[in-house]
């Protein structure tokens, strides 16, 4: 028996080296699937934020997509406008083409008459032995000397004109005022000086007469000046070398320019000895807004006129100096002032 039992030990012990061996593939097994469930909880963050990003990139998409739906709409509604406003267009360029066909028709005469009428007929010239120059109708009244014009010219004109240095009562001075544009012969009326504003080379004159001179010009209101500016179209008129009223065209080129303290504005509309005193007016509405006063000269030995360069009197400066004197009735909506203030206004000398 003892022999029997022993004989069966060596199976005992092949026994518990195969579950020795067992256990050590058991504890492989467990540790791959503890690594295994590692990667499947790791793999299952990854789809859980990959899932969460496909989520939010489609929500994106969505409202990407509703924007580019919107753009659609509004590009829908914008070319339904544009293909409307270019209905109105047409029918705009119609009506214009059509307004201008039909203006064409009767437009130039029309405006070449109204332009003789409300520019050139206003500026006439004065006249002495030693110097010409020209003058505006910008009034016409009367008063208890019967009837009146008023007219706006050049200080430097009337003082070579009656010899301002030499006289001792300049404003009683008579001097000769010719006006070729009534038909027929020239017309010759004397007239005079009643105030002067030196600095600015402004002058007053009156002229006694029955007689009807024509139209005089509409001096444009004050707020019009802040609408003259470089490129302004303007006509000057004036009376060049003593001859006949004439009109040249172009342009305001400079509304800032300064002589002597003293503001002007240049104008491109060519000029000449005996344009001073004449009228500039604007191109849209024919209304005064300056007065021509000097032109630029190159060369000492013989100098040579700047055609295109000459200074006008601002309308500003002409309001605030006919105002101080007494004489606003000649501005738009003056109220009027009396012949007895009228009188004492034009004696005193405006320096």
């Amino acid at each position: 028996m003892a022999a029997g039992a022993l004989v069966g030990l060596p199976q005992v012990n092949d026994f518990a080296a195969r579950s020795d061996q067992q256990e050590g593939e058991l504890n492989v097994l467990r540790g791959e699937v503890d690594r295994l469930t590692q990667q499947h909880q790791e793999l299952q963050a990854g789809i859980t934020f990959y899932r969460n990003e496909l989520e939010k990139q489609s929500m994106r998409l969505d409202n990407q997509n509703s924007v580019i739906q919107n753009g659609f709409g509004r590009m829908e509604d914008g070319f339904v406008r544009m293909e409307n406003g270019l209905g109105s267009l047409d029918g705009l360029r119609t009506t214009v083409e059509e307004q201008v066909v039909s203006a064409a028709s009767v437009q130039p005469d029309v405006l070449r008459e109204t332009l003789r009428r409300e520019v050139l007929r206003p500026v006439f010239q004065i006249s002495g032995e030693d110097a010409v120059g020209s003058a505006v109708l910008v009034y016409h009244g009367s008063d208890e000397k019967g009837p009146y014009y008023l007219a706006l010219s050049c200080f430097h004109v009337v003082r070579d004109i009656i010899h301002y240095q030499d006289v001792e009562a300049p404003h009683e001075v008579l001097f000769d005022n010719i006006f070729d544009q009534l038909g027929g012969d020239p017309v010759t009326l004397q007239g005079r000086m009643v105030a002067e504003n030196i600095p600015a080379d402004l002058a007053l004159l009156r002229i006694d007469t029955e007689r009807e001179l024509g139209p005089i010009a509409s001096i444009a209101a004050l707020p019009k000046e802040s609408l003259v500016d470089a490129f302004t179209p303007v006509y000057t008129v004036g009376c060049p070398l003593g001859t006949s009223a004439q009109a040249t065209h172009g342009q305001v080129t400079r509304n800032d320019w300064v002589v002597d303290g003293q503001d002007y504005w240049m104008v491109s509309s060519p000029a000449y000895f005996g344009n001073s005193g004449g009228g500039v007016f604007l191109e849209e509405g024919h209304e005064l807004v300056g007065i021509f006063s000097k032109i630029y000269t190159h060369g000492t030995y013989r100098p040579q006129v700047v055609t295109h360069m000459g200074l006008a009197v601002p309308l500003s400066t002409i309001y605030e100096w006919v105002k101080a004197i007494g004489y606003d009735r000649i501005l738009p909506q003056a109220e009027t002032v009396s012949p007895r203030i009228e009188e004492a206004s034009s004696a005193p000398q405006v320096d």
